[in-house]
């Protein structure tokens, strides 16, 4: 197996131009080659393809990609568990173990990377392996990680507007996590908040609401705004919130 072949592959499809914008958008937090997602994407799949591995073997690979410096073998990673490594019972709790390990010691630190990992990866397997997992991932609301503090909400934000939703106790599980959440400070504490219940809202806006009328002294005006971006005009106006309301 040959991880370095896939790394030096990313490396020769970088773009000195996408390399220099996106590390201006992310103000520095994590290195470029600039390259696209559909390019990562088709180098992962030609890998996988030509390593020959097994599914089982391809979660320590992808937790490897993971580990190392620049965005886009980050971004290998998660597309590799994303796309190759699920298992048909769902997620094992190895993964799990070494996904707490890399958000604690900071392997895995800045937003970009962060959210492609929950959203293309944790809120799946949430859903694939039910309550168990969600259990744990919603108990990182109190790690010492800012970064994986905001995975046990932002683990959320793709199965949260479902309808019916895949966990019998998704809105009061979100609420839950979002009251522990809400007296951290941090932006990217936040704003995984506001996220996560602006997708909550389009299936429970009253209890979102009431939430943000309850926590409107702990939240930000940032994450306020974007947790109310779908409610109705008469509730926004309730928050004091003006201007348009989004639709989606």
């Amino acid at each position: 197996m040959s991880i370095q072949r896939l790394r030096d592959s990313l490396a020769r499809e970088g773009d000195s131009g996408k390399k220099e914008w996106w590390e201006r958008y992310l103000k520095g937090a994590i290195e470029f080659h600039g390259v696209p997602m559909a390019t990562i994407r088709s180098l992962v799949a030609d890998w996988r393809a030509e390593e020959g591995l097994p599914t089982a073997a391809l979660q320590g690979v992808a937790l490897d990609l993971l580990a190392l410096p620049m965005a886009e073998e980050k971004l290998a990673g998660i597309l590799l568990l994303q796309e190759h490594a699920l298992p048909e019972s769902g997620v094992d709790s190895g993964l799990l173990d070494g996904v707490e390990r890399l958000l604690d010691e900071g392997t895995i630190a800045d937003w970009n990377s962060v959210d492609w990992l929950c959203v293309r990866v944790l809120g799946p397997y949430i859903s694939a392996s039910g309550a168990d997992v969600a259990d744990r991932i919603s108990g990182w609301v109190d790690a010492p990680s800012l970064w994986r503090r905001r995975c046990s909400l932002v683990a959320y934000v793709p199965l949260a507007a479902l309808d019916p939703p895949p966990l019998p106790d998704m809105t009061s599980r979100l609420l839950h996590t979002a009251s522990t959440l809400a007296g951290d400070t941090e932006r990217f504490a936040q704003t995984a908040i506001g996220w996560t219940l602006r997708e909550l809202s389009d299936v429970a806006p009253g209890e979102v609401f009431s939430f943000l009328e309850a926590h409107r002294a702990q939240l930000s005006r940032e994450a306020t705004r974007m947790a109310a971006a779908r409610l109705d005009d008469e509730q926004r106006t309730a928050l004091g919130i003006t201007g348009t309301r989004s639709r989606r």
